[in-house]
């Protein structure tokens, strides 16, 4: 709508939005505000039935009440775990891999194809490949160590509690590499070249160039990386479920938020256990941890704009 418009044209702007505006609405903002609403009660999730009034007792349950409360602080332990190996395996180890993009002057494009073609896979096919090819009887990861004599590192991967997870998280930078590489890349091209070119002449390493000139331009992509891995850690889920089941084995190593979200909501935990308003008083605590980190975020990057 523009100031000063009659007529029927003076919601053409409201129309033009409209399209997109209503799904939004219906599988966004509806979803939201009637998840909050279901944390209050107990529903089994089956239409029909009666959905009692509970207030927070289903937040308590979570926080305080045992064995829901182990489970819970379990799986968010195991969050802020993921959230460390993405920020050092994907947006340090990416950021390393797009400078190293920077400083090649033949075949970059084709190793840039090489890093994001695991993108274009599904990510469920990504975890039931590298389940066989991790298994220790017949996976193709072990064989290869054997053959190279380095049989002493064949692992259970997938079956030892204490690899299970950073295993899983592995795969899931494997797959997902490509994004922080493109984005991490797509900053350093952003740096002017002459002021690099200026510290080259008056003798400055490129190790000092990224440190001194390129690392403050792009530290604010580098923090929305962050941002991203932190909220992708805890909506991970989708890998989890294929590599290790919805009771993410190794007994629970492998346990996130969101595996025991799914368990809680449509089963899996026993009759006693199982809800929907459980669930929903689930996903509204990784809503409210989630939300203000991505907040934060967001001012720090403002602050450490660079202009250029």
């Amino acid at each position: 709508m523009y100031a000063g418009q009659k007529g029927p044209g003076r919601y053409s702007f409201w129309l033009m939005l409209l399209p997109a505006l209503l799904p939004y609405l219906l599988f966004k903002v509806y979803p939201f505000f009637n998840s909050i609403l279901l944390s209050f009660y107990d529903w089994n999730g089956v239409p029909g039935s009666p959905k009692v009034w509970v207030g927070l007792q289903n937040y308590a349950r979570f926080l305080y009440q045992p064995p829901f409360s182990t489970m819970f602080w379990r799986a968010l332990r195991h969050n802020f775990v993921v959230f460390g190996l993405l920020l050092v395996w994907s947006t340090g180890f990416g950021t390393l891999l797009a400078w190293m993009l920077t400083q090649i002057r033949r075949g970059a494009g084709f190793y840039k194809g090489l890093i994001f073609m695991p993108n274009t896979i599904s990510l469920a096919v990504t975890g039931f490949l590298w389940s066989l090819m991790l298994n220790p009887q017949f996976g193709a990861v072990n064989a290869l160590l054997r053959k190279v004599g380095l049989g002493a590192l064949a692992m259970p991967w997938l079956g030892d509690s204490r690899l299970a997870l950073p295993t899983v998280i592995a795969v899931n930078v494997w797959h997902g590499l490509g994004f922080p590489v493109l984005i991490a890349l797509a900053a350093m091209l952003s740096v002017p070249r002459d002021i690099l070119e200026a510290a080259e002449v008056d003798g400055a390493s490129r190790f000092t160039q990224f440190w001194r000139i390129t690392f403050p331009i792009i530290l604010p992509n580098l923090i929305n990386l962050m941002a991203l891995n932190f909220s992708g850690a805890f909506g991970l889920f989708e890998i989890v479920f294929v590599m290790q089941g919805a009771e993410a084995g190794p007994f629970y190593s492998t346990d996130l938020l969101g595996t025991l979200f799914y368990r809680t909501a449509f089963g899996g935990m026993g009759s006693t256990a199982t809800g929907m308003g459980l669930g929903a008083a689930l996903a509204v605590v990784t809503f409210l941890i989630v939300i203000p980190a991505s907040l934060f975020a967001s001012r720090i990057q403002r602050r450490f704009q660079v202009e250029v």
